[in-house]
């Protein structure tokens, strides 16, 4: 019968850890959560960088727009919406399909490669 109390005891005890111990790590996440309330999403931040890099390489490849008004629209567009990200009047994900739907456009408006009308082949 002592060995019942021995093992009831340690059992109590070891429960008892583990629930302190889970408390314990409860607060340290909630603080972490709550000082990284205002960091924003990274993944986010890059690919909007990305998207920003193939929007800019592509308006400065020439022959890419046949309208240099067109381009000229879209170069002020992209400005218009990094200068109103960086002085925080949008939020990132705004921000982000903005960005999205001008890249959409400006793949849009690629210029047709010609097709060599001698060099047609057929594929079997």
């Amino acid at each position: 019968m002592n060995y019942f109390y021995l093992f009831l005891g340690a059992g109590t005890a070891i429960v008892l850890l583990i629930i302190f111990y889970d408390i314990k790590n409860k607060k340290r996440v909630n603080e972490i959560l709550r000082a990284n309330k205002n960091i924003p999403p990274l993944f986010m931040l890059r690919s909007a960088e990305l998207k920003v890099n193939a929007i800019r390489s592509a308006l400065s490849t020439p022959g890419y727009i046949d309208s240099e008004e067109t381009q000229n629209n879209l170069i002020v567009q992209l400005d218009q919406i990094m200068s109103s990200y960086k002085n925080r009047e949008m939020p990132l994900a705004t921000y982000y399909a903005k960005l999205g739907s001008l890249l959409i456009t400006v793949n849009k408006m690629k210029t047709p490669d010609p097709v060599p009308q001698g060099e047609i082949q057929a594929c079997l």
